[in-house]
Formats: C-alpha cells, sequence, structure tokens
C-alpha cells in the first residue's frame, strides 16, 4: 500500500513552467541542494598531525568555514547552488560564545547561505550581554542576542513553529519568517519556496526560561500549511531545512532506510507523514548522518561541528520553454568530509595514518580555502585565543571522553566539582549534584588542559541552581531518566540501582557510603538552572517539588566558572575511578521493561 500511494503522488509528476533564457531547446538543467547543521561555533578548522604512507608528519585541516567555502566554489562553477542550514549555528565555543556568535554570522553571509532553520540552542544566550536569562524584574528581551543575531543575517531565519503566544501566529522578528520564496540567477523564473522548522524538543533541550511567550508547535502540520501557501503563491519546488534527525548507520544504498531505524528517526517520520509536499529535507540536530530517500523525498543530514555537508542533486529536463523536474535522476550523496586532503572515509587521523597525502579534490578542482573567511575569522581568533590558552595547572595522561547516554568518569568529574563548587557558593555542604550527558559537548584531551579544554566541555553559560527535594522525587527523577534515550544523569554522593519490577522501572538510592536516601528527608541538589528549568525530561517531575524548592543563583559566575573554582582547591586532577561506580542498570539505557504478558 505504502508504494503505490508513493507512486500515486502528484510530486512525481510534477512540471514547472519556466521561461528558458535565450532560445527555447532540449538540455538538463541541475540544482544542487547543500546542507548542514549544528555548527556550534566550529568556524575554525581542527588541525590533525597524521604520518603518511612513508611515516612523514602532515599537518591535515579538518572542517572550518573556510575550507568549507572551498568546496561550495568548487561546486557552484558545475551547478546552481541553495545552501540552507538546519540549526544550531552558534552555541559551543569559545570564539562564538564571546560574541554570542557573530562571528558564525558573518562567515555564513560571506558563505553566501540562501536560509537557516532555528535551533534549539538558538535561545541559549538569553538577553544581549553575559547574563544567560532576563534577569527577574528586569526589561531584558530573553531573545535578544539571538535577535541580534539574526538582524545581522544576510538571509533569512526560518520558523514555520516557533509560535508567538501574544498573536498565535508564527514569529515575525525582523528577517524571521515562516517560509519565503527565492529565486536564482541562473533560472529566474524557477521560483523556490524554502520552509524552516525547529525540533519539538526545544523546551526540552535548552533554558525554557528564554522561551517566554513563546510556543513550538508540532513540525508537520505547520510545514503543511506553509508548503500549501507557497504553492498557491507560484512556488515550483519547496525545500525544508528543520531541526529535526535521524542516525543512519550507513550510506551505501540511499533507498534502504533500514540503516535509519531507531530512536534517533525523527525526520523520516516527519518526511512521511508530509506525503511528498515538499521536495526535499535538509536535517539536524542529532549530531547524525543520513542520505537517504523517503518515499520519493531525499533527506540530508551531516553530522555536526563543521565536520561535513550533504548534498543533493536535483535534475530537470527541458521541454520547450518549460523544465520538468525527473525524479527518476534525483541523486542523494553520501556526507562530504571537510578536509584539506582527499579522503576514501573519514577525516581523521586513524583513516589517513598511513594513506598517501594528496590535496583534496572536488568536483574535479583542488580546494582552496577562502582567504577572505579567514580574514574575517582573524579578530575573533585573537580575543578568544588569550582566554583558551590560560592554563589550568593540571595535566592529564590518558583522554577522558564523552558520553550522552551512559555514566563516563568525565561526566562524574564535572557532577563532583559542580558538588563542590556548589558548596562554596552556597557556604554550606550540598548533599548531591547531578551532570547530564547532553550538557558535555566534548572531551577532556590528553596533555596540559587550559581553559579553552574546559570551555569546550561545557560551553554553556548556564548558572547554578540548588534543589531541595525529598528521597521519592529523586527516585522519581531518576526512573524517568533511566527509561529515557536522553542523555544521562550522573549523579556526585549518590549511587543509582535500577531494574525490572514487573513493566515498571525501580530505583534504589543510596549516599556515597551506602546509606538509603529517606523518602520524606529532604536533601539539597546542585544542578545548572538548564535542568531546574525543566530541560532534559526535569519539568516532568519538577511538580512534585515543594513549593519553592528551587533557588536559582543568577548573580554567581557561569557554572563552568564554578567548576574552575572546586577545580583550584585541588593540587591533583580529582579523577573518579573508571567504571560504572554510580550507577548500577540491569540493561543499558534506556531501560525497557516487558509489558505484562495478556492471558
Amino acid at each position: 500500500m505504502m508504494a503505490a500511494f508513493w507512486a500515486c503522488t502528484p510530486r512525481l509528476l510534477l512540471l514547472l513552467a519556466l521561461a528558458v533564457p535565450g532560445a527555447a531547446g532540449a538540455g538538463e538543467f541541475t540544482l544542487s541542494i547543500v546542507g548542514t547543521s549544528d555548527l556550534h561555533g566550529h568556524v575554525e578548522p581542527t588541525p590533525l598531525t597524521v604520518k603518511d604512507r612513508n611515516g612523514e608528519a602532515q599537518k591535515v585541516d579538518r572542517g572550518g568555514l573556510p575550507l568549507l567555502s572551498g568546496y561550495l566554489e568548487d561546486l557552484r562553477r558545475r551547478h546552481p547552488v541553495i545552501l540552507l542550514d538546519a540549526g544550531d549555528l552558534f552555541q559551543g565555543t569559545l570564539i562564538s560564545n564571546l560574541g554570542e556568535g557573530q562571528v558564525v554570522i558573518d562567515a555564513y553571509n560571506l558563505l553566501r547561505y540562501n536560509a537557516a532553520a532555528i535551533g534549539n540552542h538558538e535561545f541559549d544566550y538569553g538577553p544581549v550581554g553575559p547574563a544567560g536569562v532576563a534577569r527577574a524584574g528586569s526589561d531584558e528581551d530573553p531573545v535578544g542576542a539571538l535577535k541580534a543575531r539574526i538582524a545581522a543575517a544576510r538571509f533569512p531565519f526560518l520558523a514555520a513553529n516557533i509560535i508567538d503566544n501574544a498573536t498565535g501566529r508564527p514569529i515575525a522578528w525582523p528577517n524571521v519568517y515562516p517560509s519565503t520564496i527565492i529565486t536564482l540567477p541562473e533560472e529566474p523564473s524557477l521560483r523556490i519556496g524554502l520552509i524552516g522548522a525547529t525540533a519539538e524538543d526545544t523546551p526540552r533541550t535548552t533554558n525554557a526560561t528564554n522561551l517566554r511567550g513563546l510556543t513550538i508547535a508540532e513540525v508537520v502540520p505547520a510545514v503543511l500549511a506553509q508548503a500549501r501557501a507557497l504553492r498557491k503563491q507560484g512556488a515550483q519546488l519547496v525545500l525544508l531545512t528543520v531541526h529535526e534527525g535521524a542516525n543512519c548507520k550507513g550510506f551505501t544504498n540511499p533507498r534502504d532506510l533500514s540503516a535509519c531505524q531507531n530512536d534517533d528517526g525523527r525526520v523520516v517520520k516527519i518526511a512521511a507523514a508530509l506525503g511528498g509536499q515538499v521536495d526535499a529535507i535538509v536535517a539536524g540536530h542529532t549530531h547524525s548522518g543520513m542520505a537517504h530517500f523517503v518515499g520519493p523525498v531525499p533527506v540530508i543530514q551531516s553530522f555536526a561541528n563543521g565536520r561535513a555537508f550533504g548534498r543533493i542533486d536535483l535534475s530537470f529536463h527541458r521541454v520547450g520553454p518549460r523544465l520538468i523536474l525527473d525524479p527518476d535522476k534525483t541523486r542523494v550523496f553520501p556526507p562530504t568530509e571537510v578536509c584539506s586532503v582527499a579522503v576514501s572515509a573519514a577525516c581523521d587521523a586513524q583513516s589517513l595514518n598511513g594513506t598517501e597525502s594528496r590535496p583534496a579534490i572536488y568536483e574535479g578542482q583542488p580546494v582552496a580555502p577562502s582567504a577572505t573567511i579567514a580574514a574575517t575569522l582573524a579578530p575573533y581568533r585573537e580575543r578568544a585565543q588569550a582566554r583558551r590558552a590560560e592554563p589550568l595547572g593540571f595535566s592529564l595522561k590518558q583522554k577522558m571522553s564523552r558520553r550522552y547516554r551512559d555514566e563516563s568518569p568525565l561526566g562524574a568529574l564535572l557532577a563532583d566539582l559542580i558538588r563542590e563548587g556548589a558548596s562554596l557558593v552556597k557556604g554550606e555542604p550540598v548533599d548531591f549534584a547531578l551532570q547530564n550527558g547532553g550538557g558535555i559537548r566534548s572531551d577532556l584531551p590528553v596533555g596540559a588542559l587550559t581553559y579553552g579544554d574546559l570551555f569546550e566541555i561545557v560551553p554553556f553559560d548556564n548558572r547554578l541552581a540548588i534543589i531541595r527535594a525529598p528521597g521519592r522525587v529523586l527516585s522519581d527523577l531518576f526512573a524517568l531518566n533511566m527509561g529515557s534515550a536522553s542523555g544521562v544523569l550522573v549523579p556526585s554522593g549518590l549511587v543509582v540501582t535500577a531494574r525490572c519490577a514487573g513493566d515498571a522501572i525501580q530505583v534504589a538510592l543510596s549516599d556515597s557510603v551506602g546509606r538509603p536516601l529517606l523518602p520524606d528527608r529532604v536533601y539539597t541538589v546542585a544542578v545548572s538552572d538548564f535542568l531546574a528549568a525543566g530541560g532534559d525530561n526535569f519539568g516532568a517531575v519538577l511538580s512534585r517539588f515543594p513549593f519553592g524548592s528551587v533557588t536559582f543563583y543568577d548573580d554567581a559566575p557561569p557554572l563552568r566558572d564554578i567548576i574552575l573554582l572546586a577545580l583550584k582547591q585541588h593540587h591533583e586532577l580529582p579523577l573518579p575511578p573508571d567504571g560504572p561506580s554510580r550507577l548500577h542498570l540491569s540493561m543499558p539505557r534506556p531501560i525497557r521493561c516487558k509489558q505484562p504478558s495478556v492471558p
């Protein structure tokens, strides 16, 4: 039935009425759609040192916007390009955060983006200035920093499903639209509709305080409404850039969606539900890859941090003065690694060691980094470098890796430092602390550690919050988290044991010396203001906390600097033991308890 549905979809017979410049005649026209997402401020390349097949050390650049420009310019020599971003542009690096994302806008303007979606982390900066959220009683705009960045862009931001509660309609900030229509210099009669949408889980994945007065609506109804409106306005092609994603494990067969079937497949469901009303999708949010068709609709997603870009080629053939889309000739390319040398797999040391080192070639041309974009980044880089290089006074012999869904020594270290730092700020001991897996954004590298290393790990300007919670509510919180596919909660001062009791997750909590927590006793727990405002499903249990149980330390330094304050109390890095020392689970997260059988 599904195959029959797609076969009858009128989008497969899309006829594009188009006056061809000059004399009409036979021929083909190819339009390349390039998609990026989840840059998170990684405007600079990551330098790598690898050994070629002769054992000689070679310097390699991975990612970075100057290098991305080289790939784009090579492609633009072959085909017209529509360049779209699926959101989360700014938050994540020192060079970006110091200017609340301005360096990204400056570079994206030069890259000639056509549009960008708004991601969940676009709301992280809050008002203009150092405060992460608008201060109580002030007239600060909780999205002031985001509005300032958008106003400086020479391309629109698109947000079909971010609703202004005051009007009940999509937000209408300067340079923000639910959708738009563009044309191309190469084919000015071709009207192309662009729609943008953001992740439905945004209230749980940014500081919800900054969403005051806004509602994140469902993606599919919002996009369908815009697609129909664009068609009525004469759009012959409709493209969607959306901050929802997938997690495909392979790219060998773009028609085989089995590689994308897992808990991260939100954009697959969205594409299917849209029923061919959009012609292509650029996705993001999950930091993974996709290069597949959902029915007739090609969908691309290209990991994160400027590592790669996605590409779809739409092919048209000319019939007299018209262009006809040929869906059978649509090509979806696996994510292209942004690398200064030719790669056969990934642009990393493991893949490149022992190989022949050859300059990168794309579309038959050498890839030349943009000197203009590099010069644009230079003053931002100089400002960030001084802060980045400040030594922490510790050295690490082995890398500590981040883990999103599972306990890690790095997560435990951060939880311990949050607890210790919170006790210093509060002036009295804090019972426990929690570090969420999604709040750890990088690994802690080998060697002498600097402030830049700490910043890359916790780039968010979150503030400290202290929660006063009964033991039974903490048990409910961990039961919810153990059954969730979202980021793990790593505790300090707590040992969590979780197992299935029938179809329910049963959690037992004890302190670090083995004493069970008392259900009615109130404990103090240090967390980020992101969690305390309801992020990462905290909102599902916040209503069970006693009234007035959350205290926000808005006037204290950012949580990252509170972690640094705790670090300075030590002569050696206080490394926790490796292994699952705090979370004792009957199975890997997310725990799925069997439903009782029906007689």
